[in-house]
């Protein structure tokens, strides 16, 4: 995390810890979990858990009560905007964010309208992802 902000530290029997947000991990590509796990780790960001297919992700979701959500929109059993629409029932505060190789503009605004707060193409740079998770630890 590039700064600390109050709501990251926790008090614990006189010391201050940093909060790490968790981050759940839905793809259905082995090789693309894998990389996000590194970019989150590499980031601060502790992980969650990591699905691979939508319905997995769903209660992989209501399992963990993450701080984020990652999704990919073509998946097996639930595409991305079933996941996202599930798991907005389950936590309409959830936040999500997209990355997926599906750039086309209509499934980006599906994905928003659904309840997605950010979308990113595959390919991507590291930097960007740890940017979008930053945005959405932090906001604005």
């Amino acid at each position: 995390m590039d700064e600390l902000h109050n709501e990251d530290l926790i008090v614990c029997e006189g010391r201050t810890l940093v909060y790490m947000p968790r981050v759940l991990v839905i793809d259905d590509a082995v090789y693309a979990r894998d990389i996000l796990k590194k970019i989150l780790l590499s980031g601060g960001y502790e992980i969650a858990g990591e699905a691979g297919d939508g319905e997995a992700g769903v209660s992989e979701f209501s399992r963990t009560n993450p701080d984020i959500v990652i999704v990919d929109m073509v998946m097996p059993k639930l595409n991305g905007l079933e996941t996202i629409r599930a798991i907005k029932r389950i936590n309409p505060d959830a936040k999500i964010l997209v990355i997926s190789a599906d750039g086309q503009a209509a499934h980006i605004e599906e994905a928003v309208k659904a309840g997605a707060l950010s979308y990113i193409n595959k390919p991507y740079q590291w930097s960007v992802v740890l940017n979008e998770l930053a945005q959405l630890t932090h906001g604005p």
